[in-house]
């Protein structure tokens, strides 16, 4: 992309070789005579005019850049004096070292931006790249600048907009952000409505920004220099094929890709492993018999198809269900009930007996707005260690207890001490291997679960083991596997109440 420029001091020649990169329109000057040259020429041989404030007003360009510290006030006030938009008029540092490395923030691209937080009715945004701290207030109430006709939309006070500073963080951007990360990785489990990409990057760098955030969000508003290599490498890809929808629209002095999310749909897994007369459930309930195992069953579709580990029902209990939804299905949010076990908006305690208020997609979306993942109201039952040890015994539960650290130290070390923590102090918990989340999140809890579990499983002699519960001493340390999971990440956990119906098979 060619900015177009005019120059103000060129006459140092420290900065004669800076702008090959750059359309010169003009080289200003505060007062002309006699003794002014009408043309200047560069030293790459292009030919450029000399002409004053006055006739810059008259012609088309992005930035007038002073290159003169000692005249930067004069030159600016008369620029401003003559009309001339005040984001246009910049120093030579702030070119080179922001613009031209960076992307500017200018008002007319901040009102579209805007105006597309606006439309779209977006509440959360994440700002990957600090752009509104680049901005021209250190608040959210910005000036109204006379001379921009258009500048008339703020900062929603209600839009939650975080940021990430993966370097240096200034308080002062507090001000305009609700909260600033410092990895992008530490939050890329929550979902935004917009995700913002404005600094100028390289093709890989766009694509691994997208692929790492993909499922995070419901847009994306990405800047990309016009014709650049980028611009046409990401014009390229097949969005369609990654339910995106993709538009361009031509901003100041880029173009801005706006992606769509557009994979909305919802399937929540009934587990049954026993026959059990199910109540009328919406359409995105599907029953699934958890340790078919090539069996008959009970006329219920099993975990046994597809990529699957079936066989290990007896020992990992409903595992083996979640195993093959994970291995299996691709809808973009996913969730789990129990044949006899379903999540219900009501105002209540964490049990509801008998209740048929059952969540609907709609309802499901409309939590998932505001929220990362739906799980069981916590129960303060006590301390999860004593329970496994009145369950199972002292001396099996502390040798299960070792396996599975052994394994995390192995496999998940950064869990070893929240996975302590979990079992010795925490007093409540999220039972029933019950939540219902999108799949990014889904994908990247099964992806920390599941090494975990099948670890554990070739590292426990089951000969020994015959009977239930102790045989199901991992399906039972699985379920509580989530709260040290759950502790390590930053996720926004809507709570609900669980209806437990009576047995009637």
């Amino acid at each position: 992309m060619s900015r177009k420029i005019a120059l103000f001091g060129l006459g140092n020649e420290l900065y004669i070789d800076d702008w090959s990169q750059e359309t010169v329109v003009a080289v200003g000057t505060l007062t002309m005579d006699s003794t002014t040259p009408t043309t200047i020429e560069l030293n790459d041989t292009r030919t450029v005019p000399v002409v004053t404030i006055s006739q810059l007003t008259e012609m088309s360009f992005d930035f007038i850049i002073i290159t003169d510290t000692s005249q930067f006030n004069n030159i600016y006030i008369t620029c401003a004096q003559a009309r001339i938009p005040q984001f246009k008029i910049i120093s030579y540092d702030t070119y080179i070292h922001h613009v031209r490395n960076k992307v500017e923030y200018n008002v007319d691209d901040e009102q579209s931006l805007l105006k597309f937080i606006q439309e779209h009715q977006i509440k959360r945004v994440l700002d990957v790249d600090l752009y509104f701290a680049d901005g021209l207030s250190t608040t959210r109430n910005r000036v109204n600048y006379a001379e921009l006709n258009t500048f008339d939309l703020a900062i929603p006070d209600d839009l939650e907009l975080l940021g990430i500073a993966n370097k240096e963080y200034w308080p002062i951007w507090d001000n305009i952000y609700n909260r600033i990360y410092h990895k992008l990785d530490s939050i890329l489990l929550q979902h935004f409505d917009l995700l913002l990409i404005m600094k100028i990057r390289s093709p890989e760098d766009y694509i691994q920004l997208i692929n790492t955030t993909y499922g995070s969000w419901k847009y994306a508003l990405i800047q990309v220099e016009t014709d650049s290599s980028a611009y046409n490498q990401l014009k390229s890809l097949d969005y369609a094929g990654l339910n995106l929808k993709a538009a361009w629209q031509p901003a100041q002095n880029t173009t801005l890709l706006m992606l769509e999310y557009t994979k909305q749909n919802t399937e929540i897994y009934v587990i049954c492993h026993k026959p059990y007369a199910l109540p009328k459930l919406p359409g995105i309930y599907h029953p699934i018999h958890a340790g078919k195992n090539g069996h008959d069953g009970f006329g219920l579709p099993g975990d046994d198809t597809g990529e699957n580990i079936s066989f290990l029902n007896p020992y990992i209990n409903e595992l083996t269900a979640i195993y093959w939804m994970w291995k299996n299905t691709t809808s973009e949010i996913i969730g789990t009930a129990h044949y006899h076990r379903f999540f219900v908006s009501e105002p209540a305690d964490s049990y509801i007996s008998n209740s048929h208020n059952y969540l609907d997609e709609r309802t499901i979306q409309q939590l998932l707005s505001n929220h990362d993942i739906i799980l069981r109201r916590s129960v303060p039952y006590g301390n999860t260690e004593d329970c496994f040890r009145k369950y199972m015994g002292y001396d099996f539960y502390e040798a299960a207890k070792k396996i599975f650290l052994d394994v995390i130290k192995d496999v998940a070390p950064d869990y070893a001490e929240a996975f302590i923590f979990a079992l010795s102090r925490h007093n409540c918990g999220h039972a029933f291997n019950m939540f219902i989340t999108r799949r990014h999140v889904f994908d990247a809890y099964c992806s920390w679960l599941f090494p975990i579990i099948l670890e554990a499983a070739n590292r426990i002699d089951f000969t020994h083991l015959p009977n239930p519960p102790h045989s199901r001493i991992i399906g039972f340390m699985g379920e509580a596997l989530l709260m040290p999971w759950l502790m390590k990440q930053r996720l926004r956990i809507k709570e609900l109440p669980v209806a437990e119906l009576s047995y009637n098979g």
